[in-house]
């Protein structure tokens, strides 16, 4: 199942950051937030077999120098714990402090700009590139 909530995901690039694949909807942020992490190690792993130039993804829209090790796993802390993401993860955690479970995603009155299928489509074709393109675009609240 494919995670999304719409007092959570407001806007395309939220969508391509935060929508994750899980068994079940997340309850808080705690969760969310460990799949995320899982869902970039699981794009640079695809980047990696892919023979893409993942340091060089890095600095170009992370704009930070590179000189860790080569593994899913350095590259995934790298930008894991990067000011951009730490910022786009704050957004995350301030959305999740107001979020209502009670209310029925019918009856928003602050509605997200991207619907349920848009933000399914766009998780299929999420690679590190258009990750890190949102991560580095996405308006912070």
């Amino acid at each position: 199942m494919i995670f999304y909530n719409p007092q959570l995901i407001t806007d395309t690039d939220s969508a391509t950051l935060f929508c994750v694949q899980n068994a079940m909807a997340f309850d808080q942020y705690d969760d969310h937030y460990s799949g995320i992490y899982l869902h970039l190690f699981d794009l640079i792993e695809n980047a990696l077999e892919e023979k893409e130039n993942v340091t060089g993804l890095i600095e170009d829209y992370l704009e930070i120098p590179y000189s860790g090790g080569q593994n899913a796993e350095e590259l995934t802390a790298f930008i894991f714990y990067s000011d951009c993401m730490n910022n786009a993860l704050a957004t995350l955690r301030s959305r999740w402090g107001a979020y209502d479970p009670e209310l029925d995603e019918n009856s928003l009155t602050r509605a997200s700009h991207v619907t349920r299928k848009e933000a399914i489509q766009r998780y299929g074709y999420t690679s590190l590139r258009s990750y890190l393109e949102a991560l580095t675009s996405i308006e912070l609240d």
